[in-house]
């Protein structure tokens, strides 16, 4: 089989730093075994056992005890895992895994290349993989997988959540029910318990394949909702890291003390009706005109302050898709008024804001009162998520007040929000080239700056969406805890808890 890319014979590139406000990884442990580390983190609210029935929430308590094929760094550099190597054919459709030997599944069977088959199948009849034909075994070790296109998100997919491996016996032993409620993997951690909307427990895995790891006895999950009872927990020293995304809290918990370690996450958008005929969104100067009444600046100096950004990008910064030379967005509202006079609304006109319920109402409320001063009168709606995703689903009038997350990779970004998943967002109206790019973006060994770029500025001119403001998710941590490897992989939640470790006190 001919190689053609280093990338994909070790899958080890340079690193591009990312936008990190603490570090944390790197510092050596120093003999400091031991300890429990306590976690709080979204609760899954779903199963999270069996790979190909995870959807959401359910990756954050499977990372301890399942991993993935590769490990991929937030820039898109892929790196030797449960695969020690990969090859690429010539012709770009077969790609062979290369896997490590003498790994084990924490309930004794050994994890080889037909453990890998089962799992990659399972997620290929769940509609997880659509472009792969078929997964071969070619030895205990190896694993052929055949595609019918090359696409250049496939390491992507070979990092995250369904290319988690778990154990088959495991799974026939329990059977389906038991299974969904308790993994099985290779990972650093093995399960121990679960309590519904309140903790995850693992202790050491005693066979892990990375000898000398983990460094942690015991690690424990906790999934508490309201903001307020975590800080207090967190100030008495009950939990060591907690996931938040609110920049007043994390500011008042780094004033006590707290480290934080954290990247941009999520890029708050308005996803127009603009597919509705009817709607006045439907005209790209009204869209524009949306873009220019709001004063970005005003509103992250008001709600987060040193934690929240103004963009008016598609993209994050790390991803070769992103801009440098594109001036920030102008607040001009009198420019707002010209261009809406133009699309035949020169007394605006009524619509909704609709906003799920982890966007503050805060910022709902100012981006209100900005449209409405141009003359757009938007009323706020704030939905359960259930309602929500209905709205995304089935349709909407008005705007979606949308979070977009992060991905290593900017082609899955894309692909995710406009390309795959059509039912979602169905009101938004894509830009016709849209789809010819995106293809041409995809079919490139890596992707390319040109490409992506290409999709981007499309986006952008068209005003599919307007983009406000960028946020990070920020994990405060208490000074004793390191090498969490938070916010540094592929995406949110994947960090590495084989490598954490806590100082004696």
């Amino acid at each position: 089989m001919r190689k053609t890319s280093r990338l994909f014979r070790v899958g080890i590139l340079g690193v591009v730093g990312s936008l990190i406000l603490g570090g944390m990884a790197g510092s050596s442990p120093g003999g400091a075994y031991g300890g429990t580390l306590r976690v709080v983190d979204e609760p899954p609210g779903e199963p999270f056992g069996v790979p190909w029935e995870i959807t959401a929430f359910g990756t954050i308590p499977a990372i301890p005890s399942l991993e993935p094929l590769i490990w991929m760094d937030r820039d898109g550099t892929p790196r030797p895992l449960l695969a020690r190597r990969w090859e690429l054919s010539s012709d770009r459709r077969q790609l062979t895994l290369l896997l490590r030997r003498g790994v084990r599944f924490h309930d004794g069977s050994a994890f080889d290349a037909r453990a890998v088959q089962f799992a990659l199948e399972n997620q290929k009849k769940a509609g997880r993989f659509p472009d792969l034909v078929r997964v071969e075994v070619l030895g205990p070790d190896r694993v052929r997988l055949t595609y019918r296109r090359w696409d250049n998100r496939i390491l992507v997919g070979l990092a995250g959540t369904f290319a988690m491996v778990v154990s088959p016996q495991a799974l026939s032993r329990m059977g389906p029910e038991r299974a969904r409620w308790h993994p099985v993997g290779t990972g650093p951690f093995q399960f121990v318990r679960y309590e519904r909307d309140s903790y995850v427990r693992y202790r050491k895995s005693p066979q892990y394949w990375d000898r000398g790891k983990p460094y942690l006895d015991e690690l424990e999950l906790r999934f508490i909702r309201d903001l307020q009872t975590l800080k207090a927990a967190l100030l008495a020293r009950q939990v060591d890291v907690a996931g938040i995304q609110d920049p007043r809290v994390i500011r008042e918990l780094e004033a006590a003390g707290f480290r934080l370690v954290g990247a941009p996450n999520y890029i708050v958008m308005l996803v127009p009706d603009s597919a509705n005929a009817n709607s006045p969104l439907a005209k790209r100067e009204v869209r524009e005109a949306v873009s220019y009444a709001i004063d970005r600046q005003a509103i992250v100096q008001a709600l987060g302050p040193g934690v929240l950004r103004v963009t008016n990008q598609i993209a994050f910064p790390e991803h070769n898709a992103y801009l440098r030379d594109l001036p920030p967005p102008p607040y001009t509202p009198n420019r707002a008024k010209e261009l809406l006079t133009q699309a035949g609304h020169p007394n605006g006109f009524r619509t909704r804001l609709i906003a799920p319920p982890f966007v503050e109402r805060d910022a709902v409320v100012a981006i209100q009162r900005y449209l409405s001063e141009v003359g757009i009168q938007a009323d706020p709606e704030f939905p359960e998520i259930g309602r929500y995703r209905e709205y995304q689903t089935k349709g909407w009038t008005g705007f979606l007040v949308q979070l977009y997350g992060f991905f290593a990779n900017y082609n899955s970004m894309i692909g995710f929000y406009y390309i795959e998943a059509p039912e979602v967002y169905v009101s938004l109206r894509r830009p016709p080239q849209l789809q010819t790019l995106f293809q041409q973006s995809i079919a490139t060994l890596q992707p390319e700056a040109a490409r992506t770029q290409a999709v981007h500025r499309l986006l952008l001119e068209d005003r599919t969406v307007i983009p406000l403001w960028m946020g990070p998710r920020v994990y405060v941590t208490a000074p004793h805890v390191h090498n969490t490897y938070h916010m540094r992989g592929v995406a949110w939640p994947f960090w590495k808890p084989g490598e954490a470790w806590v100082e004696r006190r």
